[in-house]
């Protein structure tokens, strides 16, 4: 029979087991991209309070578990629900995740879940589909940082053929409250703020401009991070930063709707990408992948990047539970 208890300091050692057996498959078999934090960074983080974990008990033995955070209050990010290879592993998840479901009752009445299910993680969307999740089908797509042709063409563009009244500029922090609006204005109806709340007010989108371009997220990149101007108001945006083990990525884009139509969603990723080039070209930035990441049920995003010379990696679902 299964037990599942909250992590204690009298399971640290026991524990540290099944930790680092989902660190070894962490990127083959959960297409994490980065590795995860070592077993003390974990350790440390949990006392912190930054991390939330749940642990799978067979004859006392940790055999699995469930990671999250609640950090911001207004989301509870699920990381990873692993469970050792043996038998009966689905009825294993089911126990963390009901433990997990039932532990946050009383925050989910004001707050969503997000779960990305990465790898191994989408062969149970059946039993989360339970409990009342929905998905959203998410695609990764990378631009071949060497291949020699794609860069030469991307070269190529030119942007000095914006349409008059237009034309791109690196973010400066100038910026900041005119870009926390364009962002809310551009995610606000997006299918983002089913797992992160924070796209639907401006005090939301504030902290999500103030932790990407203060580098929170990662590496901020503000010469690649490309901001369009109309007449000298901000009316669209493609931001840059780079992740662990050199991975750069687009993590918003998005153009005012009054703006739409003219193909300057492209003019805006091809710059940022021939920027993020540049940096690694330079030596100033050490990348080994340029990804972004996007609903594949927005054809008009997929059909822009892969214009813009991205190829589709993977894709995974992209869970969520609305608050309440």
């Amino acid at each position: 029979m299964y037990e599942v208890a909250i992590l204690e300091e009298k399971y640290f050692r026991v524990f540290q087991g099944a930790y680092n057996d989902f660190r070894l498959k962490a990127r083959t078999d959960y297409k994490f991209e980065i590795d995860p934090l070592l077993y003390d960074d974990f350790i440390d983080s949990f006392k912190k309070g930054l991390i939330n974990c749940l642990v799978l008990l067979e004859d006392s033995i940790p055999t699995g578990f469930l990671a999250y955070t609640t950090i911001p209050q207004d989301v509870i990010e699920l990381f990873v629900v692993h469970v050792l290879t043996g038998e009966n592993t689905n009825e294993k998840r089911r126990f963390l995740f009901e433990k997990f479901m039932d532990l946050t009752r009383s925050q989910r009445k004001h707050a969503a879940v997000s779960y990305a299910m990465l790898g191994v993680q989408e062969t149970f969307k059946s039993f989360v589909a339970e409990f009342g999740f929905k998905f959203i089908d998410t695609g990764v797509v990378v631009f071949d940082i060497k291949n020699k042709q794609l860069i030469k063409d991307i070269s190529q563009f030119n942007f000095l053929e914006l349409p008059i009244g237009y034309k791109l500029t690196p973010y400066r922090d100038i910026y900041f409250e005119e870009l926390a609006q364009a962002i809310h204005a551009s995610f606000k109806n997006s299918s983002d703020i089913n797992f992160d709340p924070r796209f639907l007010t401006i005090e939301g989108c504030r902290d999500i401009t103030y932790k990407i371009t203060n580098s929170v997220y990662g590496r901020f990149l503000p010469q690649a991070s490309k901001i369009l101007l109309y007449e000298n108001k901000l009316v669209g945006f493609c931001l840059a930063n780079v992740t662990g083990d050199g991975i750069a990525n687009l993590p918003l884009i998005g153009i005012l709707e009054n703006h739409r139509g003219q193909k300057l969603s492209k003019s805006l990723v091809k710059s940022s990408v021939l920027d993020v080039i540049k940096l690694h070209q330079g030596g100033i930035v050490e990348l080994n992948e340029l990804n972004a990441s996007l609903d594949l049920n927005l054809q008009s995003a997929v059909k822009m990047y892969e214009s813009a010379g991205f190829v589709q990696s993977y894709r995974y679902s992209q869970g969520y539970l609305p608050k309440g």
